[in-house]
């Protein structure tokens, strides 16, 4: 659809020609972008031991596994160093095998069945904080040694 349009000064007549509607062009970058691997937030636990991102920012108050042991690096470093420690501790254990200790002693220990608040013939756990019956008359012997048959010293 073409509209003629006449000039007041010349008296020419101009052809005008719709246009077509804009069309936005996508913006490049200035810079090229690599892709990312992982996506954003992406906890550091689950990065690869070499990603360079397995780290804590400076100002992270939460627990960093095995970084208690590490001294003189900045808090980036010494998070990467403590996660990668952990990876691979937790790798070992998964994995079952420990130099020097057969895979049998890596079992679990035996509990008492489920309802059995005070296991017979044994002592309790030293920091049980639950109630022992007549603990509070006992005296000069250790933990251990006190609790064994608790509920015997009862009835």
């Amino acid at each position: 659809m073409e509209a003629v349009v006449s000039t007041q000064s010349t008296g020419e007549k101009l052809k005008m020609v719709p246009r077509k509607s804009f069309v936005p062009v996508a913006k490049r970058a200035a810079y090229p972008v690599k892709p990312r691997e992982f996506g954003y937030g992406t906890s550091p636990y689950r990065l690869p031991s070499d990603h360079a991102e397995k780290y804590f920012v400076s100002g992270y108050t939460g627990f960093v596994p095995r970084s208690r042991e590490l001294l003189a690096k900045s808090y980036p470093e010494l998070t990467h160093t403590a996660l990668n420690i952990h990876k691979q501790e937790q790798d070992r254990l998964r994995r079952g095998s420990t130099p020097g200790i057969p895979p049998r002693a890596m079992a679990r220990a035996k509990t008492a069945p489920p309802g059995i608040i005070y296991p017979p013939k044994s002592g309790l756990i030293p920091n049980y904080t639950g109630h022992v019956p007549a603990m509070k008359f006992k005296f000069g012997k250790t933990y251990g040694a006190t609790t064994v048959n608790a509920l015997q010293t009862v009835s």
